[in-house]
C-alpha cells in the first residue's frame, strides 16, 4: 500500500503545479498564491532573524576573508557538476566540456575546490541549472512560489532540486560517511550562502517599501540575467498597453467597468498613500523614452567628468589617500540588488550609494571596501575585465 502512494503522490504534484502554472497570468504578477507566499515569506524571515543571520554575522565578524573565500570556493566547486550537466542538456556542449575541466582542476589543483585556479587559467565560471534548461526548453516560467526555509522559486525552477542533489558529491559522500563530519558540512555551506547575502538583505530593510516584492522582482530580474546568460532581453512594450509601471512593479487588473484598479496584493501593506500610475500614450509615450534617454545622457556625463577629476586627484596621491571603485549605476534598487548579489558570486564585493544627478535618484555599486591608490589602480584593472564593468571608475573615499 505505501509503494502506492508514491505515484498518487507525484500524480498530484504534478496537477498542483499544472493547476498554479495555468493561474500564473500578467494580472496576477504571476503570482497567484500570493497571500501563502507572503505569510511563508514572514515566517522564514522570522526564522532567519533568529538563527542563520545571527550565525552568518557572527562567522563573517570572526573568520577572516580569505578563509570565507576559501569556503565559498569550496562549495561552488562541489555543486559545479549540475552546471556541467545543465550545459549539456542546454545544448551548449563546447561551455560543457570547459565547465567540467574547471571542476577537474579545481577539485585537484585547487586542493578541492578551495582555491580557484581555474579562473586565471582563462576558465571562466558559469552558472547554469535545471530551471534555466526548462526556460531554453521553452517551458514558461509559471508561478512563483516561496518554499518554507528554502524562500524564492517557481513552479520552473522548483524541479532543479531534483538534479542539483543527484550531482552534489556531499549529498552522496553523506549516505556513508558518518553524520558527524557531513552535518557539520551541511550547516557551514548554508551560513556560508547567508554571510554573502548578508549585505543585501539589510539594504532591502532598510530602503524597500514592501520588503516581499523587492524580494521577488530581485529574484526574477536575476534568474532572467542567467538564463539569458548576462543579456535579457529589452521590456517590450506592445501597441496597446502604454501604461508606465511604477518602480515596484505593481501590475493592474482591469474591473469589470473597464477602470483600471491597482492589485490589492502588489501594494504594501502599511503603506499611508496609494501608489499611483502614470498614462502615457502617443507622442508622451515618446517623451519620455526621449526623457529616459536625456536622463542617462546626464548621468554619464556626471559620471565621466567625476572620474577625469578623480584621476586627476589620483594622480597626485599620497601612498596613505584611499579610493573607492565605483562600479556601475542603476535606476531601481532592485536592479542594483541583482546585480550585487552576481558580483558577490563572482567574488567583487560592493556596496549600494544612492546618488542623485540633476534631481534624478540613482543606484550606484560601489566596492565594499577602500583602498590605497596603487591598490586601486590594480583593483581597477582586474574589476574591468568582468563584463559590464568596463566603464568602473575610482573616486576619492569621503573622509570618516
Amino acid at each position: 500500500m505505501a509503494m502506492n502512494r508514491h505515484p498518487i503522490n507525484l500524480i498530484l504534484a504534478l496537477l498542483l503545479a499544472g493547476l498554479l502554472s495555468a493561474c500564473a497570468t500578467a494580472q496576477n504578477n504571476y503570482d497567484p498564491i500570493q497571500p501563502v507566499n507572503r505569510v511563508t515569506d514572514k515566517v522564514n524571515d522570522g526564522i532567519d532573524r533568529v538563527t542563520l543571520k545571527p550565525v552568518a554575522q557572527g562567522y563573517t565578524a570572526v573568520v577572516p576573508k580569505p578563509m570565507r573565500t576559501a569556503v565559498s570556493n569550496f562549495y561552488d566547486n562541489a555543486t559545479y557538476l549540475n552546471t556541467v550537466l545543465n550545459d549539456f542538456l542546454q545544448g551548449k556542449g563546447g561551455q560543457g566540456f570547459q565547465d567540467l575541466f574547471r571542476f577537474l582542476i579545481n577539485s585537484s589543483l585547487g586542493i578541492g575546490g578551495l582555491v580557484d585556479v581555474a579562473t586565471p587559467m582563462g576558465l571562466e565560471r558559469h552558472e547554469e541549472d535545471f530551471g534555466q534548461t526548462l526556460a531554453v526548453w521553452g517551458v514558461d516560467k509559471g508561478a512563483y512560489l516561496v518554499i518554507p526555509l528554502l524562500g524564492p522559486n517557481s513552479v520552473r525552477d522548483a524541479p532543479d532540486f531534483i538534479t542539483a542533489t543527484a550531482t552534489d558529491p556531499l549529498f552522496w559522500a553523506s549516505l556513508v560517511v558518518a553524520p558527524v563530519v557531513t552535518i557539520p558540512l551541511t550547516v557551514l555551506k548554508y551560513v556560508d550562502k547567508r554571510a554573502q547575502l548578508l549585505e543585501a538583505s539589510d539594504m532591502r530593510d532598510e530602503l524597500a517599501l514592501d520588503p516581499y516584492v523587492f524580494t521577488r522582482e530581485a529574484w526574477r530580474q536575476n534568474r532572467e540575467y542567467n538564463i539569458h546568460d548576462g543579456n535579457p532581453p529589452k521590456p517590450q512594450q506592445s501597441d496597446d498597453e502604454h501604461w508606465e509601471e511604477d518602480e515596484w512593479g505593481s501590475n493592474d487588473q482591469k474591473g469589470d467597468d473597464g477602470d483600471w484598479q491597482e492589485d490589492e496584493f502588489d501594494t504594501a501593506p502599511d503603506a499611508a498613500e496609494p501608489k499611483t500610475r502614470i498614462s502615457m500614450q502617443g507622442a508622451s509615450a515618446d517623451a519620455s523614452a526621449m526623457q529616459a534617454k536625456a536622463e542617462t545622457s546626464d548621468l554619464m556625463a556626471v559620471e565621466a567628468e567625476a572620474a577625469a577629476r578623480a584621476e586627476k586627484v589620483a594622480a597626485t596621491a599620497t601612498a596613505d589617500q584611499m579610493f573607492m571603485i565605483n562600479l556601475i549605476s542603476f535606476e531601481s534598487e532592485v536592479g542594483a540588488a541583482a546585480e550585487q548579489g552576481r558580483l558577490a558570486r563572482e567574488g567583487i564585493e560592493s556596496r549600494i550609494n544612492r546618488v542623485d544627478v540633476n534631481g534624478r535618484a540613482w543606484f550606484r555599486l560601489v566596492s565594499s571596501e577602500n583602498f590605497n591608490i596603487n591598490d586601486a589602480r590594480t583593483k581597477l584593472k582586474e574589476i574591468k575585465q568582468h563584463p559590464g564593468l568596463a566603464s568602473a571608475w575610482l573616486e576619492p573615499a569621503p573622509s570618516k
